[in-house]
């Protein structure tokens, strides 16, 4: 016997096969859109029976807000940024492309099924914005301010600069999504890039 408990065992292969199901269900929706998927399609490919789907999920809403919740246990962002964060202004930018980068990598199916139906899902469009977009704007403000205290950037309004740091970061995705052929494989290239862009701006130098 490997010494653990039944009951252990049992809630380790119920979380797998709940998360077997919800990545199956992700999959799907970023693929063929939420109303065009049926629970059918969903157990088939996480490889379950429709009633063992049930089991687990009353519906394709409850799936989706699942969805949703994982995404809102994605590791501290705050822990992400802070361990071995560059003090150097423009480095975190870089940082931080780079960890949105591993998130999209990992959980972009995620993300995409999400995004697709927020825009017609009030309620979902609110949790959303409450629980990913604005931990990420304040923990960006905090940074950016911090790089301010230290005169690292000159007095720019946060609130401002932290909504258009983040909507580069999703228009950015957006075009991935949409197709375009330069974003993913050029990845770092156009994260230093925005860094450039953004300490030394575009105008020449005198």
């Amino acid at each position: 016997m490997n010494g653990q408990h039944p009951d252990t065992r049992r809630e380790r292969r119920i979380s797998a096969r709940r998360r077997q199901i919800i990545e199956a269900a992700a999959r799907l929706f970023a693929e063929k859109g939420f109303h065009r998927t049926t629970t059918h399609d969903i157990a088939g490919a996480a490889d379950v029976s429709e009633g063992t789907l049930y089991n687990y999920f009353e519906s394709k809403d409850d799936l989706l807000l699942a969805i949703m919740e994982m995404l809102s246990d994605l590791p501290n962002l705050s822990e992400r940024y802070d361990d071995g964060v560059p003090l150097d202004a423009r480095a975190f930018l870089v940082e931080m492309m780079r960890v949105r980068r591993e998130t999209i990598d990992q959980y972009g199916a995620m993300l995409q099924s999400v995004l697709s139906e927020i825009l017609v899902n009030p309620e979902l469009r609110k949790q959303y914005y409450q629980d990913l977009v604005i931990p990420g704007m304040m923990l960006l403000s905090v940074h950016l301010q911090a790089r301010i205290d230290d005169g690292q950037l000159r007095p720019i309004p946060t609130p401002f600069t932290v909504r258009l740091i983040m909507s580069i970061m999703l228009g950015l995705y957006v075009l991935e999504v949409l197709g375009d052929p330069i974003i993913q494989p050029q990845w770092e290239e156009l994260s230093q890039f925005i860094a450039t862009l953004f300490y030394e701006g575009a105008a020449p130098k005198e």
